[in-house]
């Protein structure tokens, strides 16, 4: 029988040591830590009288007690120690140099599959894992005992004994009294049901994704489908208020072409944002004066300022940018519909600022403000204002929705300042400029 059949994954040890013996004709001492069982083992060698070399040798093998010296500090001798390691919430285990195992907590041993913590004393890898992981962990404990440096949070997929794990672990040095590095020491947790909770949630997380975005793209491709029946009920409102003479009647159709159109506007907008989320809209990106597009927006939103008494105030200018000048206008669109729906006194106004080689629009307004704490919350699907004394209910909550989106579309920032009570500024950031503004400046009536 060969000294590898009989000395386990120490076979390599002990016949190193055998051929010391042999080789210097001297008894040889060494020991072995084999699951939680220490041996003392002395080789002697072995001559015939008529050869002076030796010609063999003889292995002498005593198992020593379990206990090691009292106070031992890695040893169940040292009581209050144990009682702490075998506390903790984590693997703990040392190694010597050639990377057996001198001891290791409760933890450990649950996770390698060994019956205690008193049978980690003398394995090694080999005997806990797959070959090819063992020599991966042998590699690395080589690397912390030569370099002298702290390996942290490494994570490693392990085919274990008891079945697969994955483990994070921060491994450093042992070091002796006088600072020789003797072996590592390692603390080590089992994240396997983390990693396993994890990919559940991914996985789950990418299906929600997936039927969010089939849902989206149906209801963008079926939006003809959806305009067709409310544009329908739209013209049949009007025909129907050009039959009927009686004055009740006629108040009653007014109040049903109102609802259409409001259906028909909420619609749009749903759509809109549809498009948006479904990835299906593509930027134009080109040159864009947006003086021209301020007046345009101003003299379009002035009939609606003026029924409420409101002004309404467009600074002029001859910048260029580079934006999508009928997704820009969407945004503006949005935001200066909201600052009149806001705002029951005072005036509403558009300019722009530079801004380095960038501008910023901005639309301001004397409304009722915005809390702080609801900033991030007024850019969500549906919401609208809290506020019980506000008597703007025509909003669908759906315009802010579609800003922060389109500002993204486009590569540009949404900012807002805002006092409550006060007025709010709604601020386009990050647009390029494509030239100097000429030297403009009016106000518009309101």
């Amino acid at each position: 029988m060969s000294i590898g059949e009989v000395a386990g994954s120490h076979g390599t040890l002990l016949h190193d040591a055998v051929t010391s013996a042999l080789a210097s004709g001297a008894p040889h001492t060494t020991e072995l830590h084999i699951r939680g069982r220490s041996f003392d083992v002395m080789i002697e060698p072995v001559r015939t009288s008529d050869v002076d070399e030796a010609t063999g040798a003889v292995i002498h093998v005593t198992q020593r007690s379990m206990l090691p010296l009292e106070g031992s500090a890695f040893g169940p001798a040292g009581d209050r120690l144990w009682l702490i390691l075998n506390q903790l919430p984590h693997a703990v285990y040392w190694k010597d140099r050639h990377s057996r195992y001198l001891g290791g907590n409760r933890i450990f041993a649950e996770v390698v599959g060994l019956a205690s913590f008193q049978a980690v004393p003398g394995i090694t890898d080999y005997d806990i894992m797959e070959k090819s992981d063992a020599e991966a962990v042998r590699r690395e404990d080589e690397h912390v005992m030569t370099t002298g440096k702290v390996l942290l949070s490494v994570e490693q997929p392990l085919r274990l004994a008891n079945g697969g794990a994955v483990i994070e672990k921060l491994k450093v040095p042992l070091c002796s009294e006088s600072g020789e590095t003797i072996g590592i020491l390692c603390v080590a947790r089992d994240v396997t049901e983390q990693k396993r909770a994890e990919a559940r949630l991914l996985s789950d997380k990418l299906a929600a994704e997936q039927a969010s975005r089939a849902k989206t793209s149906l209801f963008a491709a079926a939006s003809h489908d959806l305009r067709q029946p409310v544009q329908a009920l739209a013209l049949f409102a009007k025909l129907l208020g050009n039959r009927v003479d009686d004055p009740g009647a006629k108040n009653l159709v007014k109040l049903i072409q109102q609802s259409v159109l409001s259906l028909a506007n909420l619609l749009e907008a749903v759509i809109h944002l549809s498009k948006l989320d479904a990835g299906v809209i593509e930027p134009d990106i080109r040159r864009t004066a947006v003086g021209e597009l301020l007046e345009r927006l101003g003299d379009e939103f002035s009939p609606q300022a003026a029924e409420k008494n409101l002004g309404i105030i467009v600074v002029r200018s001859g910048l260029e940018v580079r934006s999508d000048p009928l997704l820009l206008e969407r945004i503006l669109r949005n935001l200066i519909s909201n600052a009149i729906r806001y705002t029951e006194r005072g005036r509403v106004l558009i300019g722009c600022r530079r801004q380095g080689e960038e501008m910023s629009i901005e639309v301001w307004d004397t409304g009722i403000g915005i809390p702080a704490d609801q900033f991030g919350e007024i850019f969500r699907e549906f919401h609208r204002s809290h506020k019980k004394s506000h008597r703007a209910i025509e909003g669908f909550g759906i315009g802010l929705a579609i800003v922060d989106r389109l500002t993204a579309l486009l590569g540009h920032r949404i900012e807002i300042s805002s006092s409550p009570g006060k007025g709010t500024v709604f601020r386009i950031e990050g647009i390029a400029r494509c030239k100097q503004p000429k030297a403009l400046s009016r106000y518009a009536p309101g």
